[in-house]
């Protein structure tokens, strides 16, 4: 993590949604080692993400100085094709609730977290940033290429808007501890690693 005012304040409400998963549980770890003292942490049955009400609720009552997107509707090529509907819209639930809801209670920064997926399945390689929306997706991710597309676009539209320091970071494809092991939903190398 770079050295400037966030990581200098260590007491600092910061809330990890999707503190669970393979990447949020990551951060949170990282966080924790580098001093932090005030992370909000909440489940899915504490805090459901695609409710509006309840995210504007939690908000409005635990205020925190910094948010890191993490949680999202994930899966691998099975489970993508079998329920498209529920990848596009939970995605676009959580991102468009969590991002509108820190923007209007005046969080400082938000980070984003994207995918690789976003890129043209026929992207050049290594993947240039630029290479964003040149040509089409992979269509076995598609639906959640786009949601995330979408959570990219809207903090550069809260940040050209509004001058928020919303940004996007896009992790590469990963596993390792509370990924999803699932043998028909998960992605390949989870389930090939399952197996052994």
């Amino acid at each position: 993590m770079k050295q400037g005012s966030f990581m200098s304040e260590k007491t600092a409400k910061i809330f990890v949604a999707g503190h669970r998963g393979l990447v949020g549980s990551a951060i949170v770890r990282k966080l924790q080692e580098s001093g932090f003292t005030n992370l909000l942490l909440r489940t899915h049955s504490e805090l459901d993400l695609t409710n509006q009400s309840d995210v504007e609720s939690f908000f409005s009552t635990e205020k925190p100085a910094y948010v890191i997107l993490a949680a999202a509707k994930v899966g691998g090529i099975h489970a993508n094709n079998t329920y498209p509907a529920d990848f596009i819209a939970v995605n676009l639930q959580i991102q468009t609730n969590v991002i509108h809801s820190a923007y209007t209670h005046g969080v400082k920064k938000l980070l984003f977290l994207g995918s690789s997926c976003i890129y043209p399945k026929f992207a050049p390689q290594p993947i240039p940033e630029s290479a964003l929306l040149t040509g089409p997706l992979e269509p076995t991710n598609e639906w959640y290429a786009i949601a995330k597309i979408a959570g990219i676009k809207m903090c550069q539209g809260y940040r050209i808007q509004h001058q928020w320091d919303a940004i996007s970071g896009m992790p590469t494809n990963l596993y390792g501890p509370n990924d999803n092991f699932h043998p028909e939903n998960s992605h390949v190398l989870p389930v090939d690693l399952s197996l052994r």
